[in-house]
């Protein structure tokens, strides 16, 4: 079988540095603009408010639509988009709305990521006041919603937690069918979701080995099985991680990717010819406490060499 490459994603830090200050929209939009010049594909930010970790006090994020508005303006090719929308904190049919909206302001370059979020993990639900109960449930509605405002002219929707009324977009933006949407599907009832209305599926699960990637993909298979769509028609996306040492090698760890840019190209090459079509990795240095680093000038450089040499390849997986 031969070897494929998938797209690639990284995020901008609107979470801690790793020195505990926060990056400034200046220094984001730097790197922005640095990651579309390397020929990274993807730019993601994640949708937090405030959390905490057992090896770090309560931290907080920079909002994450502001910081994606800012970002289509920075940058003119690179597909952008939230590494996850939660869809617990905002009304769907708005959410759909700005989506589409953001799809017109970055000329069609919108990639549309939803999660249900994890209320027992993301103190953002309490500390902002978001009922957490039942959020599964909530979540199939939202993205029922969500989805279906992108693709169809009117909806009307009567729910147990939502619900609209000849809700339309207007106007509508550069794809008469709005952005793409991912759709996380980490456990069997949100993998459905997934299956019954994603474009693609994206399985919260840090990946390091084919044999990985052959998990979620067969994850995303029983869950077509299950809504009868053919698993042919969803794409299969994930993450990864790197931790790099001053020698340019990524050191291998347990759920990590490790070896030379060659070795990692190769694996991740892999990962496209088992049906992988993104992956979002999460460069930094090794010795970097933090499981999640976040993107700097310094690690970007550190990961430049990896993306080089996968690059160097015939074939990648459309995104």
């Amino acid at each position: 079988m031969s070897e494929r490459r998938p797209g690639i994603g990284l995020n901008l830090p609107t979470w801690p540095m790793r020195g505990g200050g926060y990056a400034s929209w200046a220094e984001m939009r730097q790197l922005a603009r640095a990651v579309e010049a390397l020929g990274v594909d993807t730019l993601w930010v994640p949708d937090h408010m405030l959390r905490s970790l057992r090896d770090r006090p309560r931290f907080g994020f920079w909002e994450c639509w502001t910081i994606l508005t800012a970002a289509a303006e920075a940058t003119t090719r690179i597909e952008i988009g939230p590494f996850i929308a939660c869809t617990g904190f905002r009304n769907p049919a708005l959410l759909a709305k700005m989506a589409m909206t953001l799809d017109e302001v970055s000329g069609g370059r919108l990639v549309l990521g939803l999660g249900s979020g994890v209320p027992a993990r993301d103190e953002s639900w309490s500390a902002f006041g978001y009922d957490g109960e039942r959020h599964v449930a909530k979540y199939a509605e939202a993205v029922e919603i969500v989805t279906r405002m992108l693709r169809e002219r009117s909806v009307t929707f009567a729910g147990e937690h939502y619900r609209t009324v000849e809700a339309e977009i207007i106007p509508r933006g550069p794809r008469p069918n709005g952005p793409p949407v991912w759709v996380a599907g980490l456990g069997e009832r949100t993998a459905r979701v997934a299956a019954r209305w994603g474009d693609a599926i994206n399985v919260n699960r840090p990946l390091s080995t084919t044999a990985d990637v052959d998990g979620i993909r067969d994850a995303a298979a029983a869950a077509c099985e299950a809504v009868g769509r053919d698993p042919s028609t969803l794409q299969v996306t994930g993450w990864g991680r790197l931790a790099i040492d001053d020698d340019g090698l990524a050191v291998a760890r347990d759920g990590y990717l490790g070896g030379t840019p060659d070795d990692v190209a190769t694996t991740i090459r892999g990962f496209g010819s088992a049906g992988l079509a993104h992956l979002t990795l999460y460069p930094g240095a090794a010795d970097d406490p933090s499981s999640l680093p976040a993107l700097t000038a310094a690690s970007l450089a550190r990961f430049a060499p990896f993306l080089e040499a996968l690059n160097a390849t015939d074939g990648k997986v459309t995104a």
